[in-house]
């Protein structure tokens, strides 16, 4: 059954993907080993989907992967006992280096249980909120000698979100580094309702004027990789698999003589992917220096368990360059292409902090960003940054290639010194609005 055509005619939509709300938690330096003691303090962790390859998000295409992108950390430490504030507040949270609050060795000794609220700040959504609990399983110490590498501890989550707009989100997932850092394993499984709008170009377009058609996916979410480090290199070649088992309602606000239906149709997606992959930078969380890129193809059949049979190729490069010690320029290229019977929220859109989630979508889509930290002090920064996307059209609609721009500034406060982790606010501005995100580790 031929799904994708949930329109009739060219009015079979363009679709999403994206980064929706999903980073669990990670902490990414080799010295992070077991145990977390049971202390009161406060943690915030973004939530964001990287391109839920099946769900609508922000980042690559619906159609693409889901990617856990782990990072957290505790950003304020909340202490309400007077002597923990003179004494553990001291002893784990001040930098003695600058007199200043650094979460270095907490997270470098962080074991255990570790609950991390979650905020969620993604225009497409709405604000929203969650919490999830992370569990750090204490690493194998690896020979620095013979495995120069460093990688992140293994960690397991649980986790739950619900936004201003009525999408909510909760699952779990585990994160495994195995073999002195040469396979790392990623795994989801969630239950995800989510309420978004996209925006069609040519007649339906028309039709529907600047607000877009309004939809639901409710449904169930499961990802597999597994990728492997090439030797004792930067290299990594991997692969996984996606599945989704979901129901979309369109939500349609028409002024009619009679109440209808909303229309509605049942899906499931499935895709195998590879992939190869390149990290080079100086850290897991901030980085300053260095390359990082990555080439995936996936592919949905149903030999997959997909109703959809279609190909999704995709590239990222990252390269960044210090200027002194504090300061650095970040410069971003990425590129997605879709190709076969793509479902409505399948094809790739412009991720631009300042522009929300399936806004602009195109057959193919093309991203440049640059990204300048001014080191004011060793510790505060301020943060200029602007990018460019652009879209071809959608091979059933009778639209136009989009080229747009979006940018703003924010700042960053260096909140763990040893492992280049930096926390922020940016204010960004798009075609249409002002947004602010809050950013923890790299906004990319």
């Amino acid at each position: 059954m031929n799904k994708s055509r949930v329109l009739p005619n060219h009015e079979q939509t363009v679709g999403d993907t994206g980064r929706i709300l999903v980073a669990l938690i990670s902490t990414s330096d080799q010295k992070l080993r077991g145990g977390l003691e049971c202390l009161p303090y406060t943690g915030f962790m973004t939530f964001r989907w990287k391109g839920m390859s099946t769900l609508p998000g922000r980042k690559n295409s619906m159609t693409n992967y889901v990617r856990f992108t782990l990072v957290a950390f505790l950003v304020t430490c909340i202490l309400w006992s007077p002597v923990a504030l003179t004494g553990w507040f001291a002893d784990n949270l001040i930098d003695p280096q600058d007199g200043m609050m650094d979460a270095s060795d907490y997270l470098a000794s962080a074991r255990g249980f570790l609950p991390v609220p979650i905020i969620i700040t993604e225009p497409a959504v709405g604000y929203g909120a969650g919490l999830a609990v992370a569990y750090f399983h204490k690493p194998k110490e690896i020979d620095r000698e013979q495995h120069p590498h460093v990688g992140p501890p293994s960690i397991s989550v649980a986790f739950g979100a619900k936004t201003e707009n009525g999408t909510y989100l909760y699952g779990g997932g585990h994160s495994g580094v195995w073999k002195d850092d040469h396979i790392r394993y990623l795994g989801a499984i969630a239950k995800v309702n989510i309420n978004m709008a996209f925006y069609p170009e040519g007649l339906i377009g028309d039709i529907v004027g600047k607000d877009g058609v309004k939809f639901n996916i409710d449904g169930g979410f499961l990802m597999q990789e597994l990728k492997f480090r090439v030797k004792e290199s930067n290299w990594w070649l991997g692969g996984g698999y996606v599945y989704v088992n979901a129901d979309n309602t369109f939500k349609l606000d028409l002024d009619l003589p009679v109440d209808l239906p909303d229309p509605a149709f049942n899906f499931t997606l499935g895709a195998l992917d590879i992939f190869v992959e390149y990290d080079g930078t100086n850290s897991t969380f901030t980085p300053t220096k260095g390359l990082k890129g990555k080439l995936k193809y996936q592919n949905f059949d149903d030999t997959w368990g997909s109703d959809f049979n279609y190909d999704l190729y995709s590239g990222e490069l990252f390269k960044y360059i210090p200027f002194g010690d504090y300061s650095s320029l970040g410069l971003r290229l990425e590129a997605e292409t879709v190709n076969g019977d793509v479902p409505f929220f399948g094809y790739p859109f412009v991720d631009l902090r300042g522009i929300p989630a399936l806004r602009y979508q195109g057959q193919d889509v093309v991203i440049g960003e640059a990204e300048y930290l001014w080191g004011i002090t060793p510790r505060w920064s301020v943060v200029f940054f602007g990018g460019v996307g652009h879209t071809t059209p959608v091979k059933e609609l009778e639209g136009e290639s989009r080229t747009v721009a979006a940018g703003g500034l924010g700042f960053r406060y260096r909140l763990a010194r040893k492992l280049g982790l930096q926390s922020g606010i940016d204010i960004a501005r798009g075609p249409e609005d002002t947004s602010f995100y809050i950013t923890v580790g790299s906004a990319w």
